[in-house]
């Protein structure tokens, strides 16, 4: 009897339900975290932040799914783009905020040791996905370059964030932004 390449229902459910579980478990840690350290006061640094991040992201992502660095088997819109939605347009953007709130009116090097230390965990976050799930597939990727990539983005996108959302006080003293 020849032998069939076919995968029982069960064992797709599974698979999926595997999947989900990894990107929701990722997101509930996300949101209470955000929930439990940012305050209401500063919300319009903190969509700021979280929309500039989604840019870059989104491009990166497309550039890195373009050329066929990474690839996502298992997609939340699968017709719409070849990337990774949740971790581009959810996690990534939430670490942002979350470091950009850490950082606020911190030395330079209190900033760069947050930037090590998220990049480092977005890295290891990376690594395990790829690891032991199906959710990322390194074509010639590494979780190296997402720690390098990330530890670029952190502080750009706060820079620019910075940037773009001034304070009512420097903008009627006359101060120019940074």
């Amino acid at each position: 009897m020849p032998q069939s390449n076919h995968i029982g229902l069960t064992n797709i459910s599974w698979f999926l339900l595997t999947e989900w579980l990894w990107m929701g478990g990722s997101f509930l840690l996300l949101s209470m975290l955000v929930v439990r350290y940012l305050s209401g006061s500063c919300a319009r640094e903190i969509w700021t932040v979280f929309l500039t991040m989604q840019t870059v992201k989104w491009f990166v992502g497309a550039l890195k799914s373009e050329f066929r660095l990474v690839e996502f088997p298992v997609r939340l819109f699968p017709y719409a783009t070849h990337q990774d939605f949740v971790t581009d347009f959810a996690l990534c953007p939430t670490m942002a905020v979350l470091y950009a709130m850490f950082v606020r009116e911190r030395t330079l090097r209190v900033q760069l040791f947050y930037a090590l230390w998220f990049a480092a965990a977005y890295a290891l976050w990376s690594w395990t996905m790829t690891r032991w799930t199906n959710l990322q597939v390194h074509l010639r990727w590494s979780s190296w370059f997402d720690f390098l990539l990330v530890l670029v983005m952190l502080p750009a996108v706060k820079r620019i964030s910075d940037w773009i959302v001034t304070t009512p006080t420097a903008v009627a003293e006359g101060q120019v932004r940074p």
